[in-house]
């Protein structure tokens, strides 16, 4: 959700602040189209952790947005209604004033048993973040006992990551600029179809949604074949490793009885 700040200088807007109420309001346009169109999971980076590095005025307001709007959804929007959506919200809460995790904790709970669309709202949020976090929790594991750092494969990571599955298909950058910036690197990875969009978030329209679904199905097969071809590979690599691995215990305990 990229460009509400220029969006905001472009339209002559009195504050920022303005700019990202005319992003909110995009969001849940937005997701109407998604559900229309039978999309079930749905991600948007409405906060990075390095937007704290932003003037104490404008990470109130949206500090602000951000608690209001999500007790609002939960509670009053005909679209969390009408279409049974779910609310989740990822990223180091910790950061967060403590009233803005009360209305996230208050959106989740009152959400939680919807079977609707799944909507995941990073705040604050950078993919590095999520990565190293899933990382330590994987170390963790390993020296609780959990977990043989011998076995740790991709898909133990992915549970441990913030942003859950399904895989990721389409990941869109909109206010015309062509780089991540640090948002679900790791899902990405894994064959998403990347868009960069040439238009500040307010102004993205159904037509631009359109075009990127209508090149996205004409991809969507060589996307599946690649990726059947790299599950084929993985599993090799991972069938390789463990081959090692017990090789390499076997020669240990033979070592030993000889020393014996």
């Amino acid at each position: 959700m990229d460009g509400n700040r220029r969006f905001a200088k472009k339209a002559h807007m009195e504050t920022p602040s303005r700019g990202h109420m005319a992003g909110f309001t995009k969001l849940t346009k937005v997701l109407e189209w998604c559900n229309d169109l039978g999309i079930k999971h749905v991600s948007v980076f409405a906060f990075a952790i390095n937007n704290f590095n932003r003037s104490a005025e404008e990470v109130g307001a949206l500090m602000g947005i951000a608690r209001d709007k999500l007790r609002d959804l939960a509670e009053n929007s005909e679209l969390v209604n009408k279409y049974d959506v779910r609310i989740r919200v990822v990223g180091f809460r910790e950061l967060l004033p403590a009233d803005v995790r009360e209305s996230i904790e208050y959106a989740e709970r009152k959400t939680q048993g919807n079977l609707g669309m799944t909507l995941n709202v990073c705040c604050p949020y950078s993919a590095t973040d999520e990565i190293s976090t899933a990382i330590r929790r994987l170390v963790e594991d390993v020296e609780s006992g959990q977990l043989a750092a011998a076995d740790i494969s991709e898909a133990d990571l992915e549970k441990r990551l913030q942003i859950p599955g399904p895989d990721l298909d389409i990941l869109v950058r909109t206010s015309g600029q062509i780089r991540f910036s640090n948002f679900m690197l790791w899902q990405s990875a894994k064959m998403a179809y990347i868009q960069f969009v040439d238009a500040y978030w307010p102004e993205f329209s159904f037509h631009h949604m359109a075009r990127i679904l209508v090149s996205w199905q004409l991809a969507s097969r060589d996307i599946a074949r690649r990726k059947r071809a790299g599950a084929v590979s993985d599993s090799l690599a991972a069938h390789e490793q463990r081959r090692s691995s017990e090789s390499s215990s076997s020669d240990t305990c033979c070592g030993d009885k000889a020393s014996d």
